[in-house]
């Protein structure tokens, strides 16, 4: 016993799995934007439950059948993914387009970690040997690991494999994006992306992991009898919607896009002090007059300190 509480596996299972599941429900019942229930979960939640985590030998196998499936389905809900979408890509890292989660299975194991790690590095030797002692099967798997920051790698070099080589359509538009991204881009994603309202804001976390109700997708979940596309009845996938469609091309849809988004920038960039603005618009220089025709990028903004920086939109 610790004080009042009883120390029992089963008595630390009750107790864990009803703090998650009233704290989680609490949480959704808030008004709150996905970043922010998303960050009570993470900062709040995951911190009052590690105790029991760190004292007990509830079993990793639980945590994964009991408290992930919990916590996952939270997650789901408030970024609005369907049940079919993998959470890989939002486990990951920010800069790897990831929202930096962990589920309760990963906890377990930092916690496990811990503990293990003050056992044999303890200066007291009777420590030491109950480390010794507690080596068994069952242990040994959190022995391997060095600190809590190495299961977080660990854990996510799983996700991030999973994407990669075994997931066909989520992952590989997730490897897609990874290829074509720049690390300057992903450095300042996470923040752009947190400032977005909450529809647009599930709206980017759906597009990266490929859910949205495209006809292939509508298809594939049995609410919609064929994928084609309604338009020019090819397969309508999230990058025939994007840039594939040729009927979407030649009413000029893409252009139209293109131009509104360009438009929008340009217009924030002309009120920058002592700078030069071009853009391939109307109503604007064009770039061509710095560039010539065959190699003129969408903006150009020459700055007093003979900066220039260069814009072109895919």
């Amino acid at each position: 016993r610790y004080f009042d509480f009883n120390m029992s596996d089963e008595d630390h299972r009750y107790e864990v799995y009803d703090t998650l599941t009233n704290m989680l429900n609490e949480i959704d019942d808030l008004p709150l934007h996905p970043k922010n229930k998303i960050l009570l979960y993470s900062r709040y939640v995951l911190s009052k439950i590690s105790w029991h985590f760190t004292v007990s030998d509830i079993g990793k196998t639980w945590v994964n059948d009991k408290l992930d499936s919990i916590a996952s389905t939270y997650i789901r809900k408030w970024l609005e993914l369907p049940i079919s979408a993998t959470l890989s890509n939002v486990l990951l890292p920010h800069n790897k387009f990831g929202l930096n989660i962990i589920l309760p299975s990963t906890k377990f194991l930092q916690c496990q970690t811990v503990s293990r790690k003050a056992l044999k590095s303890s200066p007291n030797e009777a420590i030491n040997n109950l480390w010794k002692d507690t080596s068994n099967h069952k242990n040994v798997q959190y022995d391997k690991y060095k600190n809590t920051k190495d299961v977080l790698n660990t854990i996510r070099k799983q996700h991030e494999d999973k994407l990669q080589h075994h997931l066909i359509s989520q992952g590989s538009f997730f490897s897609n994006i990874i290829k074509h991204s720049t690390l300057s881009f992903n450095s300042i994603w996470s923040s752009v992306q947190s400032k977005l309202p909450k529809n647009i804001f599930n709206f980017t976390i759906r597009y990266i992991n490929n859910t949205l109700p495209t006809s292939k997708n509508l298809q594939k979940w049995g609410i919609s009898p064929t994928s084609e596309c309604s338009f020019c009845l090819n397969p309508e996938s999230l990058v025939h919607v994007v840039a594939g469609c040729k009927t979407y091309l030649n009413e000029g849809r893409f252009t139209w896009r293109h131009d509104s988004v360009l438009n929008f920038i340009a217009s924030i960039l002309k009120s920058v002090n002592y700078s030069n603005l071009y853009a391939d618009l109307p109503g604007y220089i064009s770039p061509s007059v710095l560039t010539g025709d065959e190699l003129r990028p969408d903006l150009l903004i020459t700055l007093e300190n003979k900066y220039i920086y260069i814009l072109e939109l895919t």
